[in-house]
């Protein structure tokens, strides 16, 4: 995990770290290079994306600082790690977790604490908790909305002479506008829900289309499961739903793949033809998202759903980043918001059992990763059952446990919420410091201001990749993660190896900017050795 999450540092350094780092005016690229080269022996224990975890016994001792994430205790001495998604350490909630703990502990006391097993959604009344608080982040009424068929749709459908199709939509056909409790399921996290949902609703084989820049630990829950993962063309808010809509209206062109041996013995190859195109499931960080930072917008959302519900697939939308926002303008709704609408203005399909949305989130990034406490979110409690029927829940009861008692006591509490209010605000200072820097270094590297999230998404310089600027950054022990890293497959790489991820909620706004300011270096002498060379070579 720890060399996943750190993506750079398990990827690029090497096992022996005793060189110094150089001046600007004594250090050519060539110098660097043979200096690192000289004093480095790269590890062989090469895993899985072609990763490689440096051995514990080469590296330097780091001692745990304010801002440091313990599971970073074993990586290069000095290193400015702008890699990695963790929270600073020193700005975890430690008092807040204490105290729900000592009141969950008065009431086990007091016998007004269950430690049986629990109901498959969540401990009781836990589910309701949660509900209130989702509810206020979210802004949303607390009293009961419904929507029903209007008085436009039952004249028509009566004009039709259906009057009974209308008389029973409008009698049945209402959905509930605001999030329920039955809409909630408990898990152990963002990672947790994505397993369950890809479990129910997919099997080997089966198709999910993912951002080409996408959360990278995501992929391997869908690859454990044997799916196809594929991708479709983005546009500057991830995924591009139009493109998406096409693929899905045209298919794809199928090649037989004998068609290389024909060819090569002279023979007529088979004719392309075209085969139609039907994920089972879309991946996707909708908000402030994962890389990239970017958020879909409204229109894009419904139809995007609305496409789900036509083509019958599902969408795992991974809203973990939305309460963590600082936007000055509103977000786009939720999708199971955007779900709950559908479904009040298409009273067929809210009769139907075939629900499209399971959008996944946590307290990782609002609380604490420790906790291990997430849950799930359906526009209604049809998707919802399909959880609780799972072997394992009906054997153990829901995953989350003890745990999401200490979280829903936290969560009752106003200084809870104050602790979340001032975390945003200093999120979206260290991101303006980031921002501000990368701005101020000026080495011709491109970037989106993000309002929310972890993460600033940046495209290099004209002939610097994430690869050739390895070396250099190693060299000046700053981490980031490569865009390639981020690819949905390997197809994608190719197009991502231009970009390089940045975290700022993990380190301090002075290691932010000493972070940048080497990353910068590290670019602008990738640049001067091209340099050289070029001339070298026009010299030849």
């Amino acid at each position: 995990p720890v060399a996943h999450l750190t993506s750079y540092m398990s990827h690029h350094f090497l096992t022996n770290h005793n060189y110094s780092v150089q001046p600007k005016s004594s250090s050519s690229p060539s110098k660097i290079i043979n200096t690192i080269k000289s004093t480095t022996t790269p590890t062989t224990n090469k895993r899985k994306h072609s990763c490689y975890y440096p051995t514990t016994t080469t590296m330097a001792s780091a001692k745990i600082g304010p801002t440091q994430s313990p599971l970073l205790a074993n990586q290069p001495k000095d290193t400015i790690n702008l890699a990695v998604g963790h929270p600073m350490h020193s700005e975890l909630p430690n008092k807040i977790i204490s105290d729900a703990l000592k009141r969950c502990g008065s009431k086990l006391k007091h016998n007004q604490l269950n430690l049986n097993y629990i109901p498959s959604e969540g401990p009781t009344g836990a589910v309701e908790e949660l509900c209130s608080f989702l509810r206020r982040q979210y802004k949303e009424e607390e009293k009961e909305e419904e929507m029903r068929v209007t008085g436009y749709q039952a004249k028509t459908e009566q004009n039709e002479n259906d009057e009974t199709k209308m008389q029973s939509k409008a009698g049945t056909t209402t959905t509930k506008n605001v999030l329920q409790p039955e809409d909630l399921f408990f898990t152990s996290g963002v990672s947790h829900g994505i397993e369950m949902a890809t479990s129910i609703l997919a099997k080997p084989n089966d198709i999910v289309v993912c951002e080409k820049a996408t959360y990278f630990l995501a992929t391997k829950i869908f690859e454990d499961h044997d799916m196809e993962i594929t991708t479709v063309k983005s546009n500057e808010f991830g995924l591009d739903v139009n493109a998406l809509k096409i693929r899905l209206e045209e298919g794809d062109t199928f090649i037989n793949p004998i068609n290389s041996i024909l060819e090569n013995v002279g023979a007529t190859p088979r004719k392309k033809r075209k085969v139609l195109f039907r994920p089972k499931l879309v991946y996707i960080v909708p908000t402030h998202s994962n890389p990239q930072g970017v958020t879909m917008p409204q229109k894009a959302r419904e139809e995007l759903v609305r496409l789900a519900h036509e083509y019958k697939f599902h969408i795992i939308a991974d809203e973990v980043y939305h309460i963590l926002s600082w936007s000055k303008e509103p977000l786009p709704d939720r999708f199971c918001k955007v779900e709950r609408k559908y479904l009040a203005k298409n009273p067929e399909e809210a009769n139907g059992d075939f629900r499209a949305v399971v959008s996944v989130s946590s307290f990782t990034k609002i609380l604490a990763p420790a906790l291990r406490v997430g849950w799930i979110e359906t526009a209604d409690s049809v998707m919802r059952g399909k959880f609780s029927k799972r072997g394992y829940i009906i054997s153990g009861g829901n995953s989350a446990g003890f745990s999401a008692n200490v979280v829903c006591e936290a969560i009752k509490q106003t200084e809870t919420e104050a602790f979340m209010n001032d975390l945003k605000g200093s999120y979206a200072s260290r991101c303006a410091v980031l921002c501000n820097k990368l701005e101020r270094e000026g080495c011709g590297w491109k970037f989106e201001k993000p309002s929310g999230g972890y993460f600033v998404w940046i495209k290099l310089p004209e002939g610097v990749t994430s690869k050739s600027l390895e070396p250099y950054a190693q060299h000046l022990k700053v981490a980031y993660l490569a865009g390639e890293r981020c690819s949905a497959n390997d197809a994608c790489k190719e197009d991502l190896e231009r970009y390089i991820r940045l975290c700022f909620a993990h380190l301090s706004a002075s290691e932010i900017q000493e972070g940048v300011s080497k990353l910068s270096e590290a670019v602008l002498r990738v640049m001067s050795f091209q340099d050289v060379e070029s001339k070298r070579l026009g010299e030849d």
